[in-house]
């Protein structure tokens, strides 16, 4: 599937929208002035409590409610400043990194196991391993990558091989993770001589941060309207890969802007409604909740009576694409509980199940599909990258 990756801005609203070649919204990501977002970035933090019998600590990062931090046996932490020489206690100072956004009335979640994300490879401290995106499937191809990387890991951290590096040139994947091993060690010397709270490191703009993590092999065009992205993104793409520096277009039309010539506005507002109409009359009704997203396919406008059952299972099968897309367009993540019409024959689940893990290998996110329950519930899990869409829209 081709798209153009449009960078719009409406007033101080920036709007980094990925879009198909039937003019449809695929992914969004929606920013202030294309400010940084919180996840990624690597701060000081002072431990508040250690819970044990949860087996976590609270941190405070010098924001509104302190972060939580998992203590399991694989942390590596750094400490700036420590109260004991023994396990971590009250009063610490420590590196941590930001995993997951504050969402309802849940603080952050932490890490000290700080990942530094390339285009090609993750540098992640505390794992001294090789990891290997599983989208990344010949096996000559696997055992060049590995061997590529293998001599740059250390005791104190390890490389993840992201799906971009799928048959890119040794030469540019080596530059990128010297560079991250610079930028590594540069963060942690900095990190001993800064105070309590401070931010060491911001990351990447959003803008940049969707350049970098998809797929430039899927992108025909990228389509940026404001002058200032426009020339931070060029700079960016000619350190990191210039091989894009031909698809950028700036886009000057003071007449229709981008926002209004993609109808931004009306694709927006679509893709936060509650309920999705399906073609064949069954409708999808998607409802986040602070545990869980719980998505249920009913029949609605179906009021078919011939070949009931076979009906049915093309209308599963329908709303089974629909809420693949839709979990990529809203970006909803952690679990997520699919509802489906009842299905008497069992060949018609499986098929189903099939039908479903094959729409949801396109989305870019992890995303794995655990099977149906007793109860004819589909449990998915999908890896949280950033805010969901509804979210991001109430913040502005």
């Amino acid at each position: 599937m081709s798209c153009k990756l449009i960078v719009a801005k409406d007033k101080e609203i920036v709007y980094c929208a990925l879009i198909d070649n039937d003019k449809r919204l695929v992914e969004l990501n929606v920013s202030k002035d294309n400010s940084n977002d919180l996840i990624g970035k690597i701060i000081i933090g002072k431990v508040i409590n250690v819970v044990k019998g949860m087996n976590a600590a609270f941190v405070n990062i010098g924001l509104d409610k302190n972060a939580y931090m998992s203590l399991d046996s694989s942390l590596d932490i750094h400490y700036t400043k420590r109260n004991s020489n023994n396990k971590i206690s009250n009063g610490d100072e420590i590196v941590v990194q930001i995993e997951k956004d504050a969402f309802g009335t849940k603080g952050c979640v932490v890490t000290p196991n700080i990942s530094l994300t390339g285009r090609y490879v993750v540098l992640t401290k505390g794992k001294n391993f090789i990891g290997l995106s599983n989208k990344i499937r010949q096996p000559e191809e696997k055992k060049r990558l590995k061997t590529l990387v293998e001599p740059y890991i250390t005791d104190e951290y390890g490389f993840i091989i992201r799906t971009n590096a799928n048959n890119k040139d040794s030469d540019i994947i080596e530059m990128e993770i010297k560079e991250l091993i610079e930028k590594y060690t540069n963060i942690m010397n900095i990190a001993n001589y800064r105070t309590c709270y401070t931010e060491i490191y911001s990351g990447i703009s959003s803008v940049l941060k969707s350049i970098r993590d998809m797929n430039d092999r899927n992108i025909d065009e990228y389509i940026i309207e404001d002058n200032d992205i426009y020339n931070q993104v060029y700079e960016y793409v000619q350190q990191s890969n210039s091989n894009l520096v031909d698809k950028l277009t700036l886009y000057q039309d003071n007449n229709l802007s981008l926002f209004n010539l993609y109808g931004l506005k009306s694709k927006i507002n679509k893709a936060l409604n509650e309920k999705i109409w399906l073609k064949s009359g069954g409708c999808i009704v998607i409802q986040p909740t602070e545990a869980l997203v719980s998505i249920d396919v009913n029949t609605a406008k179906f009021t078919g009576k011939k070949n009931l059952q076979d009906t049915i299972f093309k209308t599963n099968i329908e709303a089974a694409k629909e809420i693949a897309y839709q979990l990529r367009l809203r970006n909803l993540s952690g679990i997520i509980i699919v509802d489906f019409i009842d299905m008497k024959k069992e060949e018609h689940n499986i098929q189903l199940l099939e039908k479903f893990k094959l729409y949801l290998s396109s989305d870019r996110n992890k995303v794995y599909l655990m099977g149906m329950t007793k109860l004819g519930l589909v449990e998915i899990t999908r890896k949280k990258t950033n805010k969901p869409l509804y979210e991001q829209m109430k913040e502005l």
